[in-house]
């Protein structure tokens, strides 16, 4: 690093937000000596003229050696931009799971404060919007009235100006965007009020979210099985940090989340509620906005940079007391943190993929209730067998909710042998008789359906009649989704997107067969098989927009929909009384992936999606389409016995020596040479064999060997829990991926480590 004299007897070790492989450290101006803390945001220079804003991780009086610093140019806020325990949560984020602290802190920190603004404070630009009023000079009663008495012409004017009248009588004031969109006038009609002298427009600053008055009331009582875990929860956090609740679907999980809530409110401290993923849980954000109002926010993706800054202000402020979000919700600043619900935390949704930081929220979360001295709840009905095995192991508190809220038994399961059903017989190849027949039943005695098939798109490939041609994509080594409505074939890896194939590109030949089929193709057929029906299908492609899947939520949750078709989707969040039947159409496609945990998601999934069915006085019923009656998952599953599963599961891990009882590490060698990938992957693991040997597998081309134009070779580390070894292993890694890029040959290559891999 260039630099000035080391005159300063204090020095700032600062982390920016980009993937560099070591903090640096910068000298403190005399000025700026008595003010500057830990977590202080700053603009620094780094390089010749480059300049960077970034936080102040520690401040020592230890001259550096080796370099002559320069000095930070200026602090960018009065007071602290974080505290110190986040700052601790980003270093061992960044050891645990071998990424830079720059990276956590890119990932952590909202758009509009990732810049060199004079202060926090500014960097949310303020919102305004436009509201209707009526002139002054019809504000008194006779003058209006006598408007309205003598009016003529124009009714449709007439007719606004009165809507108006209503909703300012009823909300006070009234956005120029909600009464044209309520009363589906248009802006000419407005206009015309506005050049009489009878309305004004005015502007006015707004939160650009939404929030409904601070309240307190909790309406409902917990039953006595509610009220048994209640108390055993709070026992549980005297001896230990974390307590799972596994309670069965429909149980009222919820209901003793909302009253440790209460408790954690009326103690004035803030909660994080903790969801895998936050756009999909309209009916619980609904929830606790009954129960505390205003005091409620919501962080997630779909929210616009700005929205997202100005909940972090409200949440720093102390004006948000309860935080729902997914797994990027650990990073808020919390001022008085007491309790974190993690609700179904057995999902996978909860483990950052791409891009770094990998990490996991749920884990994240416990190291952060450790820091801030809170409790920590972890919920679900088919916790991860790594969670269940810390709460048998004594670890966690463990606490059992097994009785349903409503005196209504787990639905019955009937499996269905689609080997006993040929194809021709099965409606659109995939319904069988039985299931129609079912949900003609259901449809008849106007009740609601779901169902289940975790693959979206029309079909899943094509595939030529004459030579077994497949379409595939030119950037991954994959084959391409046919949708049908979007008149495209998709890559579902890296969004590319081609035309529908009608010619085969092998032979020529010009006739295709569908393999599979996909929530798209469901949907079709459903509509012709049921056309007085009314169908709705819950996937991502059907679902865009921040406000569309609470819409469709609701639309179910009033009868509006008769069938739901959707992928994982339905199976978080929904909580409907009308549904009696759920369909799992292809329960083969859960059964086989090359994946130790095919059989955990499986069961999950299906335990989690039958759950639907009978959550309300009526007990419903569960289908499932197979091949493989017989499958063990499928027999804890039709008996809903997760203990029993988890037994048998559990020793296999043993055997096999994969987590709970070893941590994996997998190390991905990625490049657009394929001989390069492989070859960088061969150096790595020799480096490795001599210690770590008999703990590796690999090189091997990925799954997936061409993602984006990159062929991927990975190497997995199957290591014990031993906290020396894995620190030592990690340490080597480093190590290993700095030599490797040092290296001409191997500079290119791109390294991905991913520790606890889902």
């Amino acid at each position: 690093m260039a630099s000035v004299d080391n005159h300063s007897s204090l020095y700032a070790v600062v982390i920016l937000p980009t993937a560099l492989p070591q903090n640096y450290t910068w000298s403190v101006p005399f000025s700026l000596q008595d003010r500057i803390r830990p977590g202080h945001r700053v603009e620094v220079n780094l390089g010749k003229s480059k300049k960077y804003w970034g936080i102040v991780r520690s401040l020592s009086t230890e001259v550096p050696t080796g370099f002559r610093v320069k000095e930070i140019l200026r602090l960018l806020d009065d007071a602290p931009f974080v505290t110190i325990e986040m700052l601790r949560l980003w270093e061992w984020l960044a050891a645990y799971y071998l990424c830079s602290e720059g990276e956590i802190l890119a990932a952590a920190i909202p758009a509009p404060f990732r810049t060199v603004q004079t202060d926090a404070l500014t960097a949310v630009q303020p919102k305004f919007e436009r509201f209707v009023l009526l002139h002054d000079k019809y504000k008194s009663s006779p003058l209006l009235n006598e408007l309205l008495d003598n009016w003529k012409g124009a009714p449709r004017q007439l007719a606004l100006l009165m809507a108006y009248l209503e909703y300012h009588q009823s909300t006070g004031e009234v956005a120029v965007s909600i009464l044209l969109k309520r009363t589906g006038a248009t802006a000419a009609l407005l206009k015309a009020l506005l050049e009489k002298g009878i309305l004004v427009i005015c502007k006015k600053q707004v939160d650009r979210l939404y929030y409904t008055p601070s309240i307190h009331a909790i309406d409902f009582e917990l039953n006595v099985s509610q009220q048994r875990a209640f108390e055993q929860i709070k026992s549980s956090w005297q001896q230990q940090l974390v307590c799972l609740l596994h309670g069965v679907t429909a149980s009222g999980k919820t209901h003793v989340y909302i009253q440790l809530i209460s408790e954690a409110l009326l103690r004035g401290e803030q909660v994080l509620y903790m969801l895998p993923e936050i756009a999909l849980t309209a009916q619980i954000v609904r929830r606790l906005q009954h129960c505390f109002g205003g005091q409620v926010g919501v962080y997630h993706s779909k929210f616009s940079q700005q929205e997202r800054a100005e909940l972090w202000q409200k949440v720093a402020s102390g004006q948000l007391k309860v935080l729902l979000g997914a797994r990027s919700a650990v990073f808020l600043p919390f001022q008085q943190l007491g309790l974190i619900i993690c609700d179904e935390e057995h999902d996978p949704s909860f483990k950052q993929q791409e891009p770094s930081p990998r990490y996991h929220g749920r884990d994240a979360a416990i190291y952060l209730a450790s820091l801030v001295k809170a409790n920590v709840l972890l919920g679900s009905a088919t916790p991860s067998l790594e969670t269940y095995h810390q709460a048998l192991t004594g670890k966690f508190g463990h606490v059992t909710l097994l009785e349903r809220f409503a005196p209504v038994t787990l639905p019955p399961l009937r499996v269905i042998d689609t080997r006993a059903v040929p194809v021709k017989k099965r409606v659109g190849g995939f319904l069988t008789p039985a299931l129609v027949q079912a949900m003609e039943r259901v449809l008849e005695a106007g009740r609601q359906i779901i169902l289940f098939q975790n693959r979206r798109g029309y079909v899943p490939y094509q595939l030529c009649q004459q030579c077994g041609w497949i379409p595939t994509c030119k950037h991954c080594d994959v084959s391409l989704t046919m949708h049908k409505q979007k008149g495209q074939l998709l890559c579902h890896y890296c969004g590319s997107s081609y035309p529908i194939a009608t010619r085969c590109a092998s032979c020529g030949h010009d006739a295709f067969l569908q393999r599979n089929f996909g929530t798209e193709l469901i949907e079709e057929e459903l509509q012709k098989l049921f056309p007085s029906a009314r169908i709705a299908r819950m996937d991502v492609d059907a679902i865009r927009g921040k406000q569309a899947h609470e819409h469709l939520v609701r639309k179910f949750e009033q009868g509006q929909i008769d069938i739901l078709v959707g992928t994982q989707m339905v199976v978080k969040g929904l909580d409907v009384d009308r549904v009696d039947l759920v369909g799992i159409l292809d329960a083969d496609g859960l059964l086989h992936f090359t994946d130790f945990r095919v059989h955990e998601r499986a069961f999950q999934l299906m335990e989690q999606v039958s759950g639907r069915a009978g959550r309300k006085k009526q007990t419903g019923e569960v289908i499932v389409q197979t091949s493989q009656p017989t499958h063990p998952v499928l027999q804890f599953v039709i008996a809903h016995d997760y203990r029993t599963f988890f037994k048998e599961e559990i020793a296999k891990r043993e055997e096999f020596f994969y987590p709970p009882f070893s941590r994996l590490i997998l190390i991905s060698f990625r490049h657009a040479s394929a001989s390069l990938s492989n070859k960088a992957a061969q150096v790595f693991a020799q480096s490795l064999v001599p210690q770590y040997g008999s703990n590796l597998t690999g090189p091997a081309p990925a799954v997936v060997s061409r993602v984006r134009n990159q062929y991927r070779t990975e190497l997995l580390l199957k290591l014990p829990r031993t906290t020396s070894v894995l620190q030592e292993c990690k340490q080597a890694i480093r190590d290993q991926i700095a030599d490797l890029h040092r290296q001409r040959t191997f500079s290119s290559v791109q390294v991905v480590v991913d520790v606890d891999i889902i």
